[in-house]
């Protein structure tokens, strides 16, 4: 049988199989399109996110002592502002780790390692995630635990504004992004 005759014995089927075969890799195309859109959509999220909680540090002077390396939460406990805070940026964290576990941050995952590490090393927040990690998923315990084991650097003392007008010129000192 000579390829003209197949084909016109047969030009329907093979319209259909090339049709679904373009379908799929149309498919596949904004499949990928889609993941990459949500992806960043997360990301922009998550810093969004970020950024509002660091912020928040910044315009109440109260919350600065978290940061505070030589803070003492065993001498002077943490407040419920403080608590709550605190809590915020754990379930941050875990949102973060969450978003890079499933492959889809743009942020590398030791990158929020070395910040988890760095904070969570801190007196106030170690001292309330003593308390509270046994309510979070083991896995994130573990990678908390190995990113404060691999935590070297201290944070600089954060300065704490003054009430006078002069503060406002005086830039702060933090170690979060």
């Amino acid at each position: 049988m000579d390829w003209m005759g197949f084909l016109g014995d047969n030009w329907f089927a093979l319209a259909q199989s090339l049709g679904i075969i373009g379908g799929l890799a149309y498919n596949a195309v904004a499949l990928r399109k889609d993941v990459q859109a949500r992806r960043t959509a997360d990301q922009i999220l998550l810093t969004e996110q970020h950024r509002e909680l660091w912020s928040e540090v910044h315009r109440r002077p109260e919350l600065m002592r978290l940061l505070d390396p030589d803070a003492d939460p065993d001498s002077q406990p943490l407040t419920p502002i403080e608590e709550h805070y605190l809590r915020l940026v754990f379930v941050h964290f875990h949102t973060g780790w969450l978003i890079t576990q499933s492959g889809q941050s743009l942020i590398p995952v030791g990158v929020l390692a070395t910040d988890a590490g760095h904070f969570f090393k801190l007196p106030a927040p170690a001292a309330l995630w003593a308390e509270v990690r046994k309510m979070h998923q083991p896995e994130f315990v573990t990678f908390v635990d190995r990113a404060v084991a691999a935590a070297t650097w201290v944070t600089p003392r954060p300065t704490v504004p003054a009430a006078t007008t002069e503060s406002a010129a005086t830039p702060q000192t933090s170690p979060h992004r």
